[in-house]
This record gives structure tokens, C-alpha cells and sequence, in this order.
């Protein structure tokens, strides 16, 4: 009986650390699984697309991020254009464009025009045709980075249109990325990186309107703050959320949130619908 009393308290023993072995191991992968920044970046097309932009080699020639063009002797304007800086209006009348360039090498509206076969003639380095190494959701991820790096997309005129210049003003993009659809390392911080504006890990810092006022204002949020969990990442991590309550109005914070709300929101965010306003007008053509 003794020996049988023996046994069982070992088969018990045994099990409950088998299930505290177990649950240990499932904390960690759920940690991992919470802080994995490839989630993040498999969830966003402007993720998406900026790995394949890295993989198709664009950024040796557009610059890094696609923001800053290589030199290109004879060219007309002595380099390869960058994806931003406004260049998206004068190469591009619509996203079917940007297929084409990848695709072709040039958009079909230019392929035959005198005046631009004049202008490749004398190029030392050309756009090469990307057909049959990129297609699908690929390919249209791709166009969804190229049209966030180039602020393809105009914010409607108003709350929205001055929030995003504010943002530019402030340099929130530097932390967030274009568009805030970014996904910059921060070493120490929950996640391993800062949130997205258009992720659901926005979702999860800042839910109403009083969050983000407080986070822009202060630096931080007083549910976060009161979390001694979460008081500990935000004094660990490296990059912190500065506080503009010194440089920024209510009212222009209300324009910032008007800006990021339209962010999260706006058609076609991630995919290669047409973007708003007239840029064939802009373009002069």
C-alpha cells in the first residue's frame, strides 16, 4: 500500500512538472509570438512591399528605402529618381503606371513619345523590365510601398491635409515611417519595434481619442503609466514617445489624430486603387 501511496505521489509530481515545463514553454512562444516583428510586417502590404523592393535590388538604384537615387550620368536630370520628394507626379499618371515601369521598364504613355526616347537615348543607366520576376501580390505590394514612400495619396483638404504637415513639420515619420505605416526597431520596448499607425498594435496603445491626445501631449498614457508590467517597458525601451505639449496646440494635435485616423482608414490603404486628387493635373500633363 505504502509503495503504491509512493508511486502515485511520483506520478503526480512527475505530471505537474511536465504542465509547469509545458506552460513555461507556452509562455515564452507566446511572448515570441507578441513581440515577432515578421507578424507585423506579413500583415502590412507596405511591409510586404518594402521587402520586396529590397529583394528585386530597387534600393541600389532609387537609394535607400527608395528615397534618396543614385547618380546616373547623361540622365536629364543627372540621377535616378527617388520614390519621394514629389517625383511620383512627374513619372507617374496613375498606379497602373508604376506596374508598367516595374513590369516594362517604362509606362506605354512614354514608350513611344519623341521626346522621352530622346531623354533614355542619352541615359547611362536604364530602368530594367522586372517581367516574370514579380507578379501577384507581389507585385501589387510593391506599388502599395512605392505610392506611400512618394505621398501619392493627398490627405482631404482641411483637419486631415494640416495634421499630415504638422506630422511632416514634427517629424514623426522619422520614428513611424511613411505614411506612419513604418516599423522601426525600438530595444527594449514590448514589441521590439514602434507601432505602425496602421497596425493592430496601434489599436492596442491608443484606444479613444483622450489616448492619443495623452500620448502626444505627455509621451505616454496613464492606463500604461498604472501597469507596473507596462511602466517598466516604456522606461526600458530606447526610443520613447517624446511629449509635444510644448509645441503643439490641442487644436493642432486634434489635426495630427484627424491625419492618422485617415491613415488607418482611407480606401485603398495597402493596394494600388487610384489615389485621390487629380495628378494628371499636378503632373502637367
Amino acid at each position: 500500500m505504502a509503495a503504491t501511496s509512493s508511486s502515485s505521489r511520483w506520478i503526480l509530481g512527475a505530471a505537474a512538472l511536465f504542465f509547469l515545463i509545458a506552460a513555461a514553454e507556452g509562455g515564452l512562444l507566446g511572448v515570441h509570438w507578441l513581440r515577432d516583428a515578421g507578424r507585423a510586417r506579413g500583415a502590412s502590404p507596405f511591409l510586404r512591399g518594402r521587402e520586396v523592393a529590397s529583394g528585386l535590388g530597387c534600393f541600389g538604384c532609387h537609394g535607400p528605402e527608395g528615397e534618396r537615387g543614385i547618380p546616373n550620368p547623361r540622365a536629364r536630370d543627372g540621377e535616378i529618381p527617388s520614390w519621394s520628394g514629389g517625383n511620383y507626379t512627374m513619372f507617374n499618371v496613375d498606379p497602373n503606371e508604376i506596374r508598367e515601369w516595374i513590369l516594362d521598364g517604362i509606362p506605354k504613355r512614354l514608350h513611344d513619345d519623341p521626346a522621352d526616347q530622346d531623354r533614355r537615348s542619352t541615359q547611362l543607366i536604364a530602368m530594367p523590365s522586372f517581367k516574370g520576376r514579380v507578379s501577384g501580390r507581389d507585385l501589387e505590394d510593391l506599388v502599395a510601398y512605392v505610392q506611400a514612400i512618394s505621398a501619392a495619396y493627398k490627405a482631404p483638404e482641411g483637419a486631415a491635409a494640416e495634421g499630415r504637415s504638422l506630422a511632416v513639420d514634427k517629424g514623426c515619420f522619422g520614428c513611424h515611417g511613411p505614411e506612419g505605416r513604418g516599423l522601426v526597431a525600438n530595444p527594449g520596448s514590448f514589441k521590439g519595434y514602434i507601432p505602425a499607425w496602421d497596425s493592430g498594435d496601434y489599436a492596442e496603445l491608443v484606444r479613444s481619442p483622450g489616448e492619443f491626445r495623452d500620448w502626444v501631449k505627455q509621451g505616454e498614457i496613464r492606463r500604461l503609466r498604472d501597469n507596473p508590467a507596462a511602466a517598466h517597458f516604456l522606461d526600458a525601451q530606447i526610443v520613447k514617445m517624446p511629449s509635444f505639449g510644448a509645441v503643439l496646440s490641442d487644436e493642432e494635435i486634434e489635426k495630427v489624430r484627424v491625419y492618422v485616423e485617415w491613415v488607418r482608414g482611407r480606401e485603398g490603404a495597402g493596394t494600388a486603387a487610384a489615389p485621390r486628387g487629380d495628378l494628371s493635373r499636378e503632373a502637367g500633363r
